[in-house]
């Protein structure tokens, strides 16, 4: 049951357009597979060209002739801001909405930071949209598998440009939209992203930007943490690392009551104990309560497999997070996690030293490898032609990017940022953690990304800005050593890596149609054998082949969840570039 006063976590979906009674039934079938996952929707919104379900975390505000909504993953949305040009709640409210007419024109929209998940499948003068994949693939009929994204979801781990896993249905990127127009038709548009008019200002106050920023982020947390959800209890999310430490130091400082705080802590998998311990160090400074919660070996394979669904097979990173995001789920309040944080804030994503003599090309290239370093290892996971390909793909799939970006001031920030953070990184928090309790990202709001994006790179290279937002977070926070900085050497063994993680992840891949992919070394390397099993631990242990290895299973699944749904499910047309 509900806590008093606590949001379910965001779930939305809904067609419109010229609608017609297939459609209805559809949107109909969606809502009922979303009830059978335990989603509470509240009253339908049902128009002429319009079907609607929401859950009370959304913002709706319904005239005669007309309907709006916002949502995103934390709730608690200003329904003034439906009164404003969606451009501007997109961007004030860090939401995705939809604008319609009784008729059904109007436009369903992506996020400005682009890190709310949103799916849309356009057919027949109408737009479905979701905010879980699933609901979309299992009422549609045939779809085709989209090889392209499963070679990104291996080099980069997500796919790229707004692709999905099938090539008609897609995610809204920054700022995108779907509109279904006067006369019927249905078209994908992309507003002007505002990140991209963010550029380095020469002599900037940098005290006064760091005082906006923190309060900036404050601001956006203080709803969730004066009482009114939840009793004001919340969850900050902590690692070993700054960002993390910053949003629970702002946690502490807005919250009415401290001993209403659980920051969580978890192991990413690195093999090293130092994130839990530094930040039992941080939590124990900042005087808030401290959960640390480990994933155990014989659980590694529940593990990914629910990790795999939480993220509709569309990204290949947080496995490691579903032990916390099971207690998650008993622990009334908001989330608040720190993506972004070390892209826009961090300076950690910048061009190389001496830059300026490096080709164009090079400099585009060199910002694509980047991101997709795991390619190196390709060879040791994936047999030849694959391989070949893959990389062939990834590259192809990235260039848009790189090249649109290639001038800008900010160039290699936001080329990562559309490359990893959006497709990659953003459905941790917006599906994982936020299918647990709802979820804040402060650190990719609008007003943030403003002040970081302007501010010359020097000033952030190598976590330079650090110390100051830190200080200014709490200045006990002054001086305190991250995990990284104390991080020699690993340990102890991954858990990916144990005798458990490799023997699941060797027999997911080996039984399915992607073993076909899998090079000879692996191929031979039965994981049952006291040789085999030591194989694929030797290749888990190494943060690339790892991801390769992680990619193929994730592909494995999803053959598996919806080989009946697909046409042409052939993997090995990855092969084929």
């Amino acid at each position: 049951m509900t806590a008093p006063h606590s949001l379910q976590p965001t779930a939305v979906c809904g067609v419109f357009g010229r609608m017609t009674e297939a459609h209805r039934q559809r949107a109909d079938r969606m809502a009922e597979l979303a009830e059978a996952e335990g989603v509470l929707w509240d009253p339908s919104y049902l128009l002429p060209g319009l079907t609607l379900r929401v859950t009370a975390a959304a913002a709706v505000s319904r005239a005669e002739r007309s309907l709006g909504a916002a949502w995103n993953a934390a709730g608690q949305i200003d329904s003034q801001l439906l009164g404003q040009p969606w451009e501007q709640t997109a961007r004030e409210a860090e939401a995705c909405g939809l604008r319609t007419t009784a008729r059904g024109t109007g436009i369903v929209h992506g996020s400005v930071s682009g890190c709310q998940v949103l799916y849309v499948h356009t057919a027949d003068s109408a737009v479905f949209f979701s905010t879980r994949l699933r609901w979309l693939v299992e009422t549609a009929e045939t779809l085709t598998p989209d090889w392209q994204a499963w070679s990104e979801i291996l080099a980069f781990g997500a796919p790229l440009s707004g692709r999905t896993t099938f090539t008609e249905i897609r995610r809204l990127m920054p700022m995108e939209y779907a509109e279904v127009t006067d006369t019927g038709a249905v078209q994908l548009k992309q507003q002007r992203w505002p990140w991209e008019d963010y550029v380095p200002q020469a002599g900037p106050n940098l005290d006064e930007v760091t005082r906006e920023t923190i309060e900036a982020m404050a601001s956006h947390m203080r709803p969730h943490l004066d009482g009114t959800h939840a009793g004001g209890s919340a969850n900050p999310m902590l690692s070993g690392g700054r960002d993390s430490r910053m949003l629970t130091a702002l946690a502490a400082r807005e919250s009415a009551d401290r001993k209403k705080l659980t920051a969580w802590s978890t192991s990413s998998d690195a093999g090293s104990a130092l994130e839990e311990l530094v930040a039992s160090e941080v939590a124990e400074t900042l005087g808030v309560d401290h959960r640390i919660i480990t994933g155990r070996y014989d659980q590694f394979g529940e593990d990914f497999a629910d990790y795999a669904e939480a993220v509709d097979y569309q990204a290949s990173f947080h496995f490691w997070l579903m032990p916390v995001v099971r207690e998650l789920r008993k622990s009334p309040g908001a989330i608040f996690d720190g993506i972004g944080g070390g892209v826009l804030l961090g300076g950690g994503f910048a061009d190389p030293v001496g830059a300026s003599h490096v080709s164009r090309h090079e400099l585009m290239l060199s910002r694509v490898q980047a991101r997709s370093r795991y390619l190196t290892e390709a060879h040791k996971v994936m047999e030849g032609r694959t391989a070949a390909s893959v990389e062939e793909r990834a590259y192809s799939g990235a260039r848009p990017t790189a090249e649109r970006y290639a001038d800008h001031p900010n160039a290699h920030t936001l080329t990562s940022y559309l490359l990893r953070t959006v497709p990659g990184i953003s459905p941790a928090p917006a599906k994982v953690l936020g299918g647990a309790q709802p979820t804040l990202m402060p650190m990719v709001i609008d007003q943030v990304a403003q002040r970081a994006l302007e501010l010359p790179h020097h000033v952030k290279a190598d976590g330079a800005w650090y110390p100051k937002l830190l200080a200014a977070a709490d200045p006990a926070l002054r001086g305190m050593a991250t995990a990284d900085d104390l991080t020699g050497t690993r340990h102890h063994k991954r858990r990916i890596a144990s005798r458990e993680g490799a023997r699941y992840l060797a027999g997911v891949i080996r039984r399915g149609p992607a073993a076909g992919l899998l090079s000879a070394e692996l191929a031979a390397a039965d994981p049952g054998s006291a040789h085999g099993v030591v194989v694929w631990q030797r290749l888990l242990n190494s943060q690339r082949s790892q991801h390769l290895i992680r990619g193929l299973a994730m592909l494995t699944l999803w053959l598996e969840q919806y080989s009946t749904t697909l046409s042409a499910a052939d993997p090995m047309r990855i092969g084929h570039a």
